[in-house]
């Protein structure tokens, strides 16, 4: 079955914490924002009188496989009907003939052997009811999801634990069985990432689930932002959910919150969004050439929000920015089409780069080539030369030149002609 939207999934540890927290609560998934987020609601939902313990099990490692609780359930002498001393058709305890045959005093050893559970049966020094946290808990569930199958019937009224990690062993069939019951319960939440694109790749990537859980935490912190404005956030800051929330925080700060506010647009982010990274001429014209358009566009904004530096480690002018960029990118758009037109013409592709003087990169440069049709390389270097040509004759930022260029490469923007350039 299909993860769900983890904004939906978050929406349901909400639901869940406002009803009260079961014996057993599971969170995973990849999203370490996500999982974040729903620890945090549990842990508030935990009731005030309640004694809270938070384990934090990131260096717990499971020691080998042998027996005890880290054997697989699937081991011979563990299954229905096997064979041996170990095959009673109950496969022991977790196939270990080392058990002692008293089920009490086996129950005693696990739970020695875990004794945060303890805890959890109630009728504690200072609290009745209890409550265990389990952080980056993988290692711990590995180890201890048998135990923790067999306890959880024991647990005080009122008394739960919750486990958060980034991936669950389901091999035993202990974890199996559990994982099941917990999941039909509604206890059970597993967070992936946040897709940037729509399913129907046709579709704009303003409808994916990223710019839309981006438009509405902002909207939640009241500075609403158009589609593409949070789409914006998306090619400069990135898609890191936990970056970006904090940029929208540094946004409140600047614009101030207001629900009501008719959403920022594009134009209205121009300067005052974070880069997370520095970026040269050269990794645009790779990003442009490779197809890849949040990199270019991203390349584009760090350049000119933390500068390029020269060979002298100084950063250099921004007015020699755009030349300098806009040459380079045309040198290499030049250079690929003329490839792209031998290619055509039945020159081998192996004899490419020795015929045009590329010497560094050539896999890339081939790739290029391949890539790229004739028509819409000209069409680029068209797009190059109103840019450049318009750096003379308008007053326009170069920076917005560049991002200007780039919905000519990327979606087919117009190019304006000399005449449309005509004072």
């Amino acid at each position: 079955m299909a993860v769900p939207n983890p904004a939906d999934e978050l929406a349901r540890v909400h639901s869940l914490a406002a009803r009260g927290l079961p014996a057993v609560t599971l969170i995973t998934g990849a999203s370490d924002h996500f999982r974040a987020e729903a620890i945090d609601r549990l842990i508030a939902a935990v009731p005030k009188d309640a004694e809270l313990r938070v384990i934090d099990a990131g260096e717990e490692r499971v020691e080998g496989s042998g027996g005890g609780e880290e054997a697989d359930d699937g081991d011979s002498g563990s299954g229905d009907g096997g064979s041996g001393d170990g095959g009673n058709g109950d496969g022991g305890s977790d196939g270990n003939p080392a058990n002692p045959a008293n089920p009490a005093t086996a129950d005693a050893a696990a739970m020695a052997a875990c004794p945060e559970l303890l805890d959890l049966r109630g009728g504690g020094l200072f609290a009745k009811v209890a409550f265990v946290v389990v952080r980056r808990g993988a290692a711990w569930w590995q180890k201890h999801v048998a135990t923790l199958a067999a306890a959880m019937p024991k647990f005080g009224k009122g008394c739960g634990l919750v486990l958060e990690a980034n991936k669950l062993d389901k091999r035993k069939k202990a974890a199996q069985t559990l994982v099941k019951a917990l999941a039909d319960s509604g206890s059970f939440f597993e967070f992936r990432d946040l897709y940037d694109q729509p399913y129907d790749r046709s579709r704009s990537p303003l409808e994916g689930e990223l710019c839309k859980w981006i438009v509405g935490r902002a909207r939640s912190l009241g500075v609403p932002l158009q589609p593409e404005a949070a789409w914006l956030l998306v090619m400069q800051v990135g898609k890191m959910p936990g970056e970006l929330l904090a940029e929208l925080q540094r946004l409140r700060d600047q614009f101030g919150a207001d629900a009501k506010r008719t959403p920022l647009s594009p134009t209205d982010l121009r300067g005052k969004l974070t880069t997370s990274f520095a970026s040269t001429p050269f990794e645009l014209a790779d990003a442009v050439l490779a197809g890849d358009r949040r990199a270019a566009f991203r390349s584009v904004r760090a350049m000119f929000d933390r500068g390029v530096r020269g060979k002298d480690g100084k950063n250099m002018d921004t007015g020699g920015l755009l030349p300098f960029t806009t040459s380079w990118l045309f040198g290499q758009m030049a250079t690929v089409l003329e490839g792209r037109h031998l290619l055509d013409e039945g020159v081998s592709v192996r004899d490419l780069p020795t015929m045009l003087g590329v010497r560094q990169f050539v896999e890339r440069f081939v790739e290029q080539v391949q890539k790229q049709t004739m028509g819409r390389l000209r069409r680029g270097l068209l797009a190059l030369h109103a840019c450049q040509r318009l750096s003379r004759l308008s007053g326009e930022d170069p920076d917005a030149l560049l991002e200007r260029f780039l919905t000519q490469w990327f979606d087919g923007a117009p190019i304006p002609t000399a005449e449309d350039l005509e004072l």
